[in-house]
């Protein structure tokens, strides 16, 4: 009989992550992809390059456009690493911006350096800036259009904020920020970065939505089973100390969202106001800022990121 009730109980369980998924998908294709531009500070944490893999696999699923990737962090490697991951996806033409203006005590990575073994054709010297690159790739949207994913820092962002507002205002319609909007001390001012993120938080002229999802959402188990020309694999392997592991989805979940919007997934809560240790605060409902509340239990974000950081390159 325990037997009976646990099949019951898993068959119960996945029928309804295939419910939760399969409503999405529908959706997804009866729209427009979603024009994506990542905003990354990948080098410490490997979330950066799972989040990297999904807007991918959405690109294959027809769910979304990856205009650019944009490394809000300085390391050698990073613009190769990141061009790696695109040229496994086949999509190496895909422009990588890089920020060359002074970013105090940068970051290591355990897995960067690791990934220029693999076939890429651009480094941090032959990348555009990333203030080329939105202003190469922002003008040729349509108005309204584009979604920010922001999973680093607000350097970036407070650049081009600084330099084209109007561009922003005119062709931004989300910025999404993996990010406490209430004391974030790490992606909202790490690295000298707090006034620019100060910036993006006064007069970033869309709607702002934060999230701090992921730290009980483990993922990236199942690489192991991918090849080993994997990119993304290989990064997961190096990131976790030479050995494969799962790891937390804070990144992932910011481009589930990003992508999916609150689906089933999510609700949004603009209720009460935001702050960063600055003292700078705001009413989250002036700009119809939100924060995200989860809906399922990590293990089925769990499944759904899983699937799509395991899914191969389209032919």
């Amino acid at each position: 009989m325990k037997i009976y009730k646990l099949f019951v109980k898993t068959i119960c369980n996945n029928f309804l992550v295939f419910l939760l998924i399969m409503p999405i998908q529908m959706t997804a294709q009866d729209t427009q992809p979603k024009k994506i531009i990542y905003e990354t500070n990948m080098c410490l944490s490997v979330d950066d390059v799972g989040g990297l893999a999904m807007i991918h696999a959405f690109q294959n699923r027809g769910e979304a456009e990856l205009l650019a990737v944009c490394l809000n962090e300085v390391h050698p490697s990073g613009a190769a690493a990141i061009d790696v991951i695109n040229t496994w996806y086949g999509r190496g033409d895909i422009l990588v911006g890089v920020y060359r203006d002074l970013f105090p005590d940068p970051d290591t990575s355990a897995f960067l350096d690791a990934l220029t073994q693999f076939p890429h054709d651009l480094d941090n010297k032959s990348a555009l800036s990333t203030l080329d690159v939105y202003r190469n790739v922002l003008p040729k949207q349509p108005d309204s259009s584009v979604t920010i994913i922001s999973v680093g820092f607000m350097n970036n962002l407070g650049l081009l904020l600084e330099n084209e507002p109007d561009l922003v205002a005119k062709k931004v319609k989300e910025l999404v920020i993996m990010g406490g909007h209430q004391g974030d001390n790490h992606n909202l001012g790490l690295h000298n970065t707090v006034s620019a993120a100060r910036n993006v938080l006064e007069n970033w002229p869309s709607p702002l939505v934060f999230h701090h999802l992921g730290h009980d959402v483990m993922t990236g188990l199942g690489l192991k089973e991918t090849p080993a020309e994997n990119p993304v694999r290989e990064a997961y392997y190096k990131a976790l100390g030479s050995k494969f592991s799962d790891h937390p989805s804070w990144d992932m979940i910011t481009v589930l969202y990003g992508v999916r919007g609150v689906s089933n997934y999510f609700t949004k809560n603009s209720t009460g106001k935001g702050s960063i240790p600055s003292g700078y605060e705001w009413e989250l409902k002036t700009r119809n800022d939100s924060f995200l509340e989860a809906l399922l239990p990590p293990e089925s974000y769990a499944e759904i990121i899983e699937e799509l950081i395991l899914e191969a390159p389209k032919k």
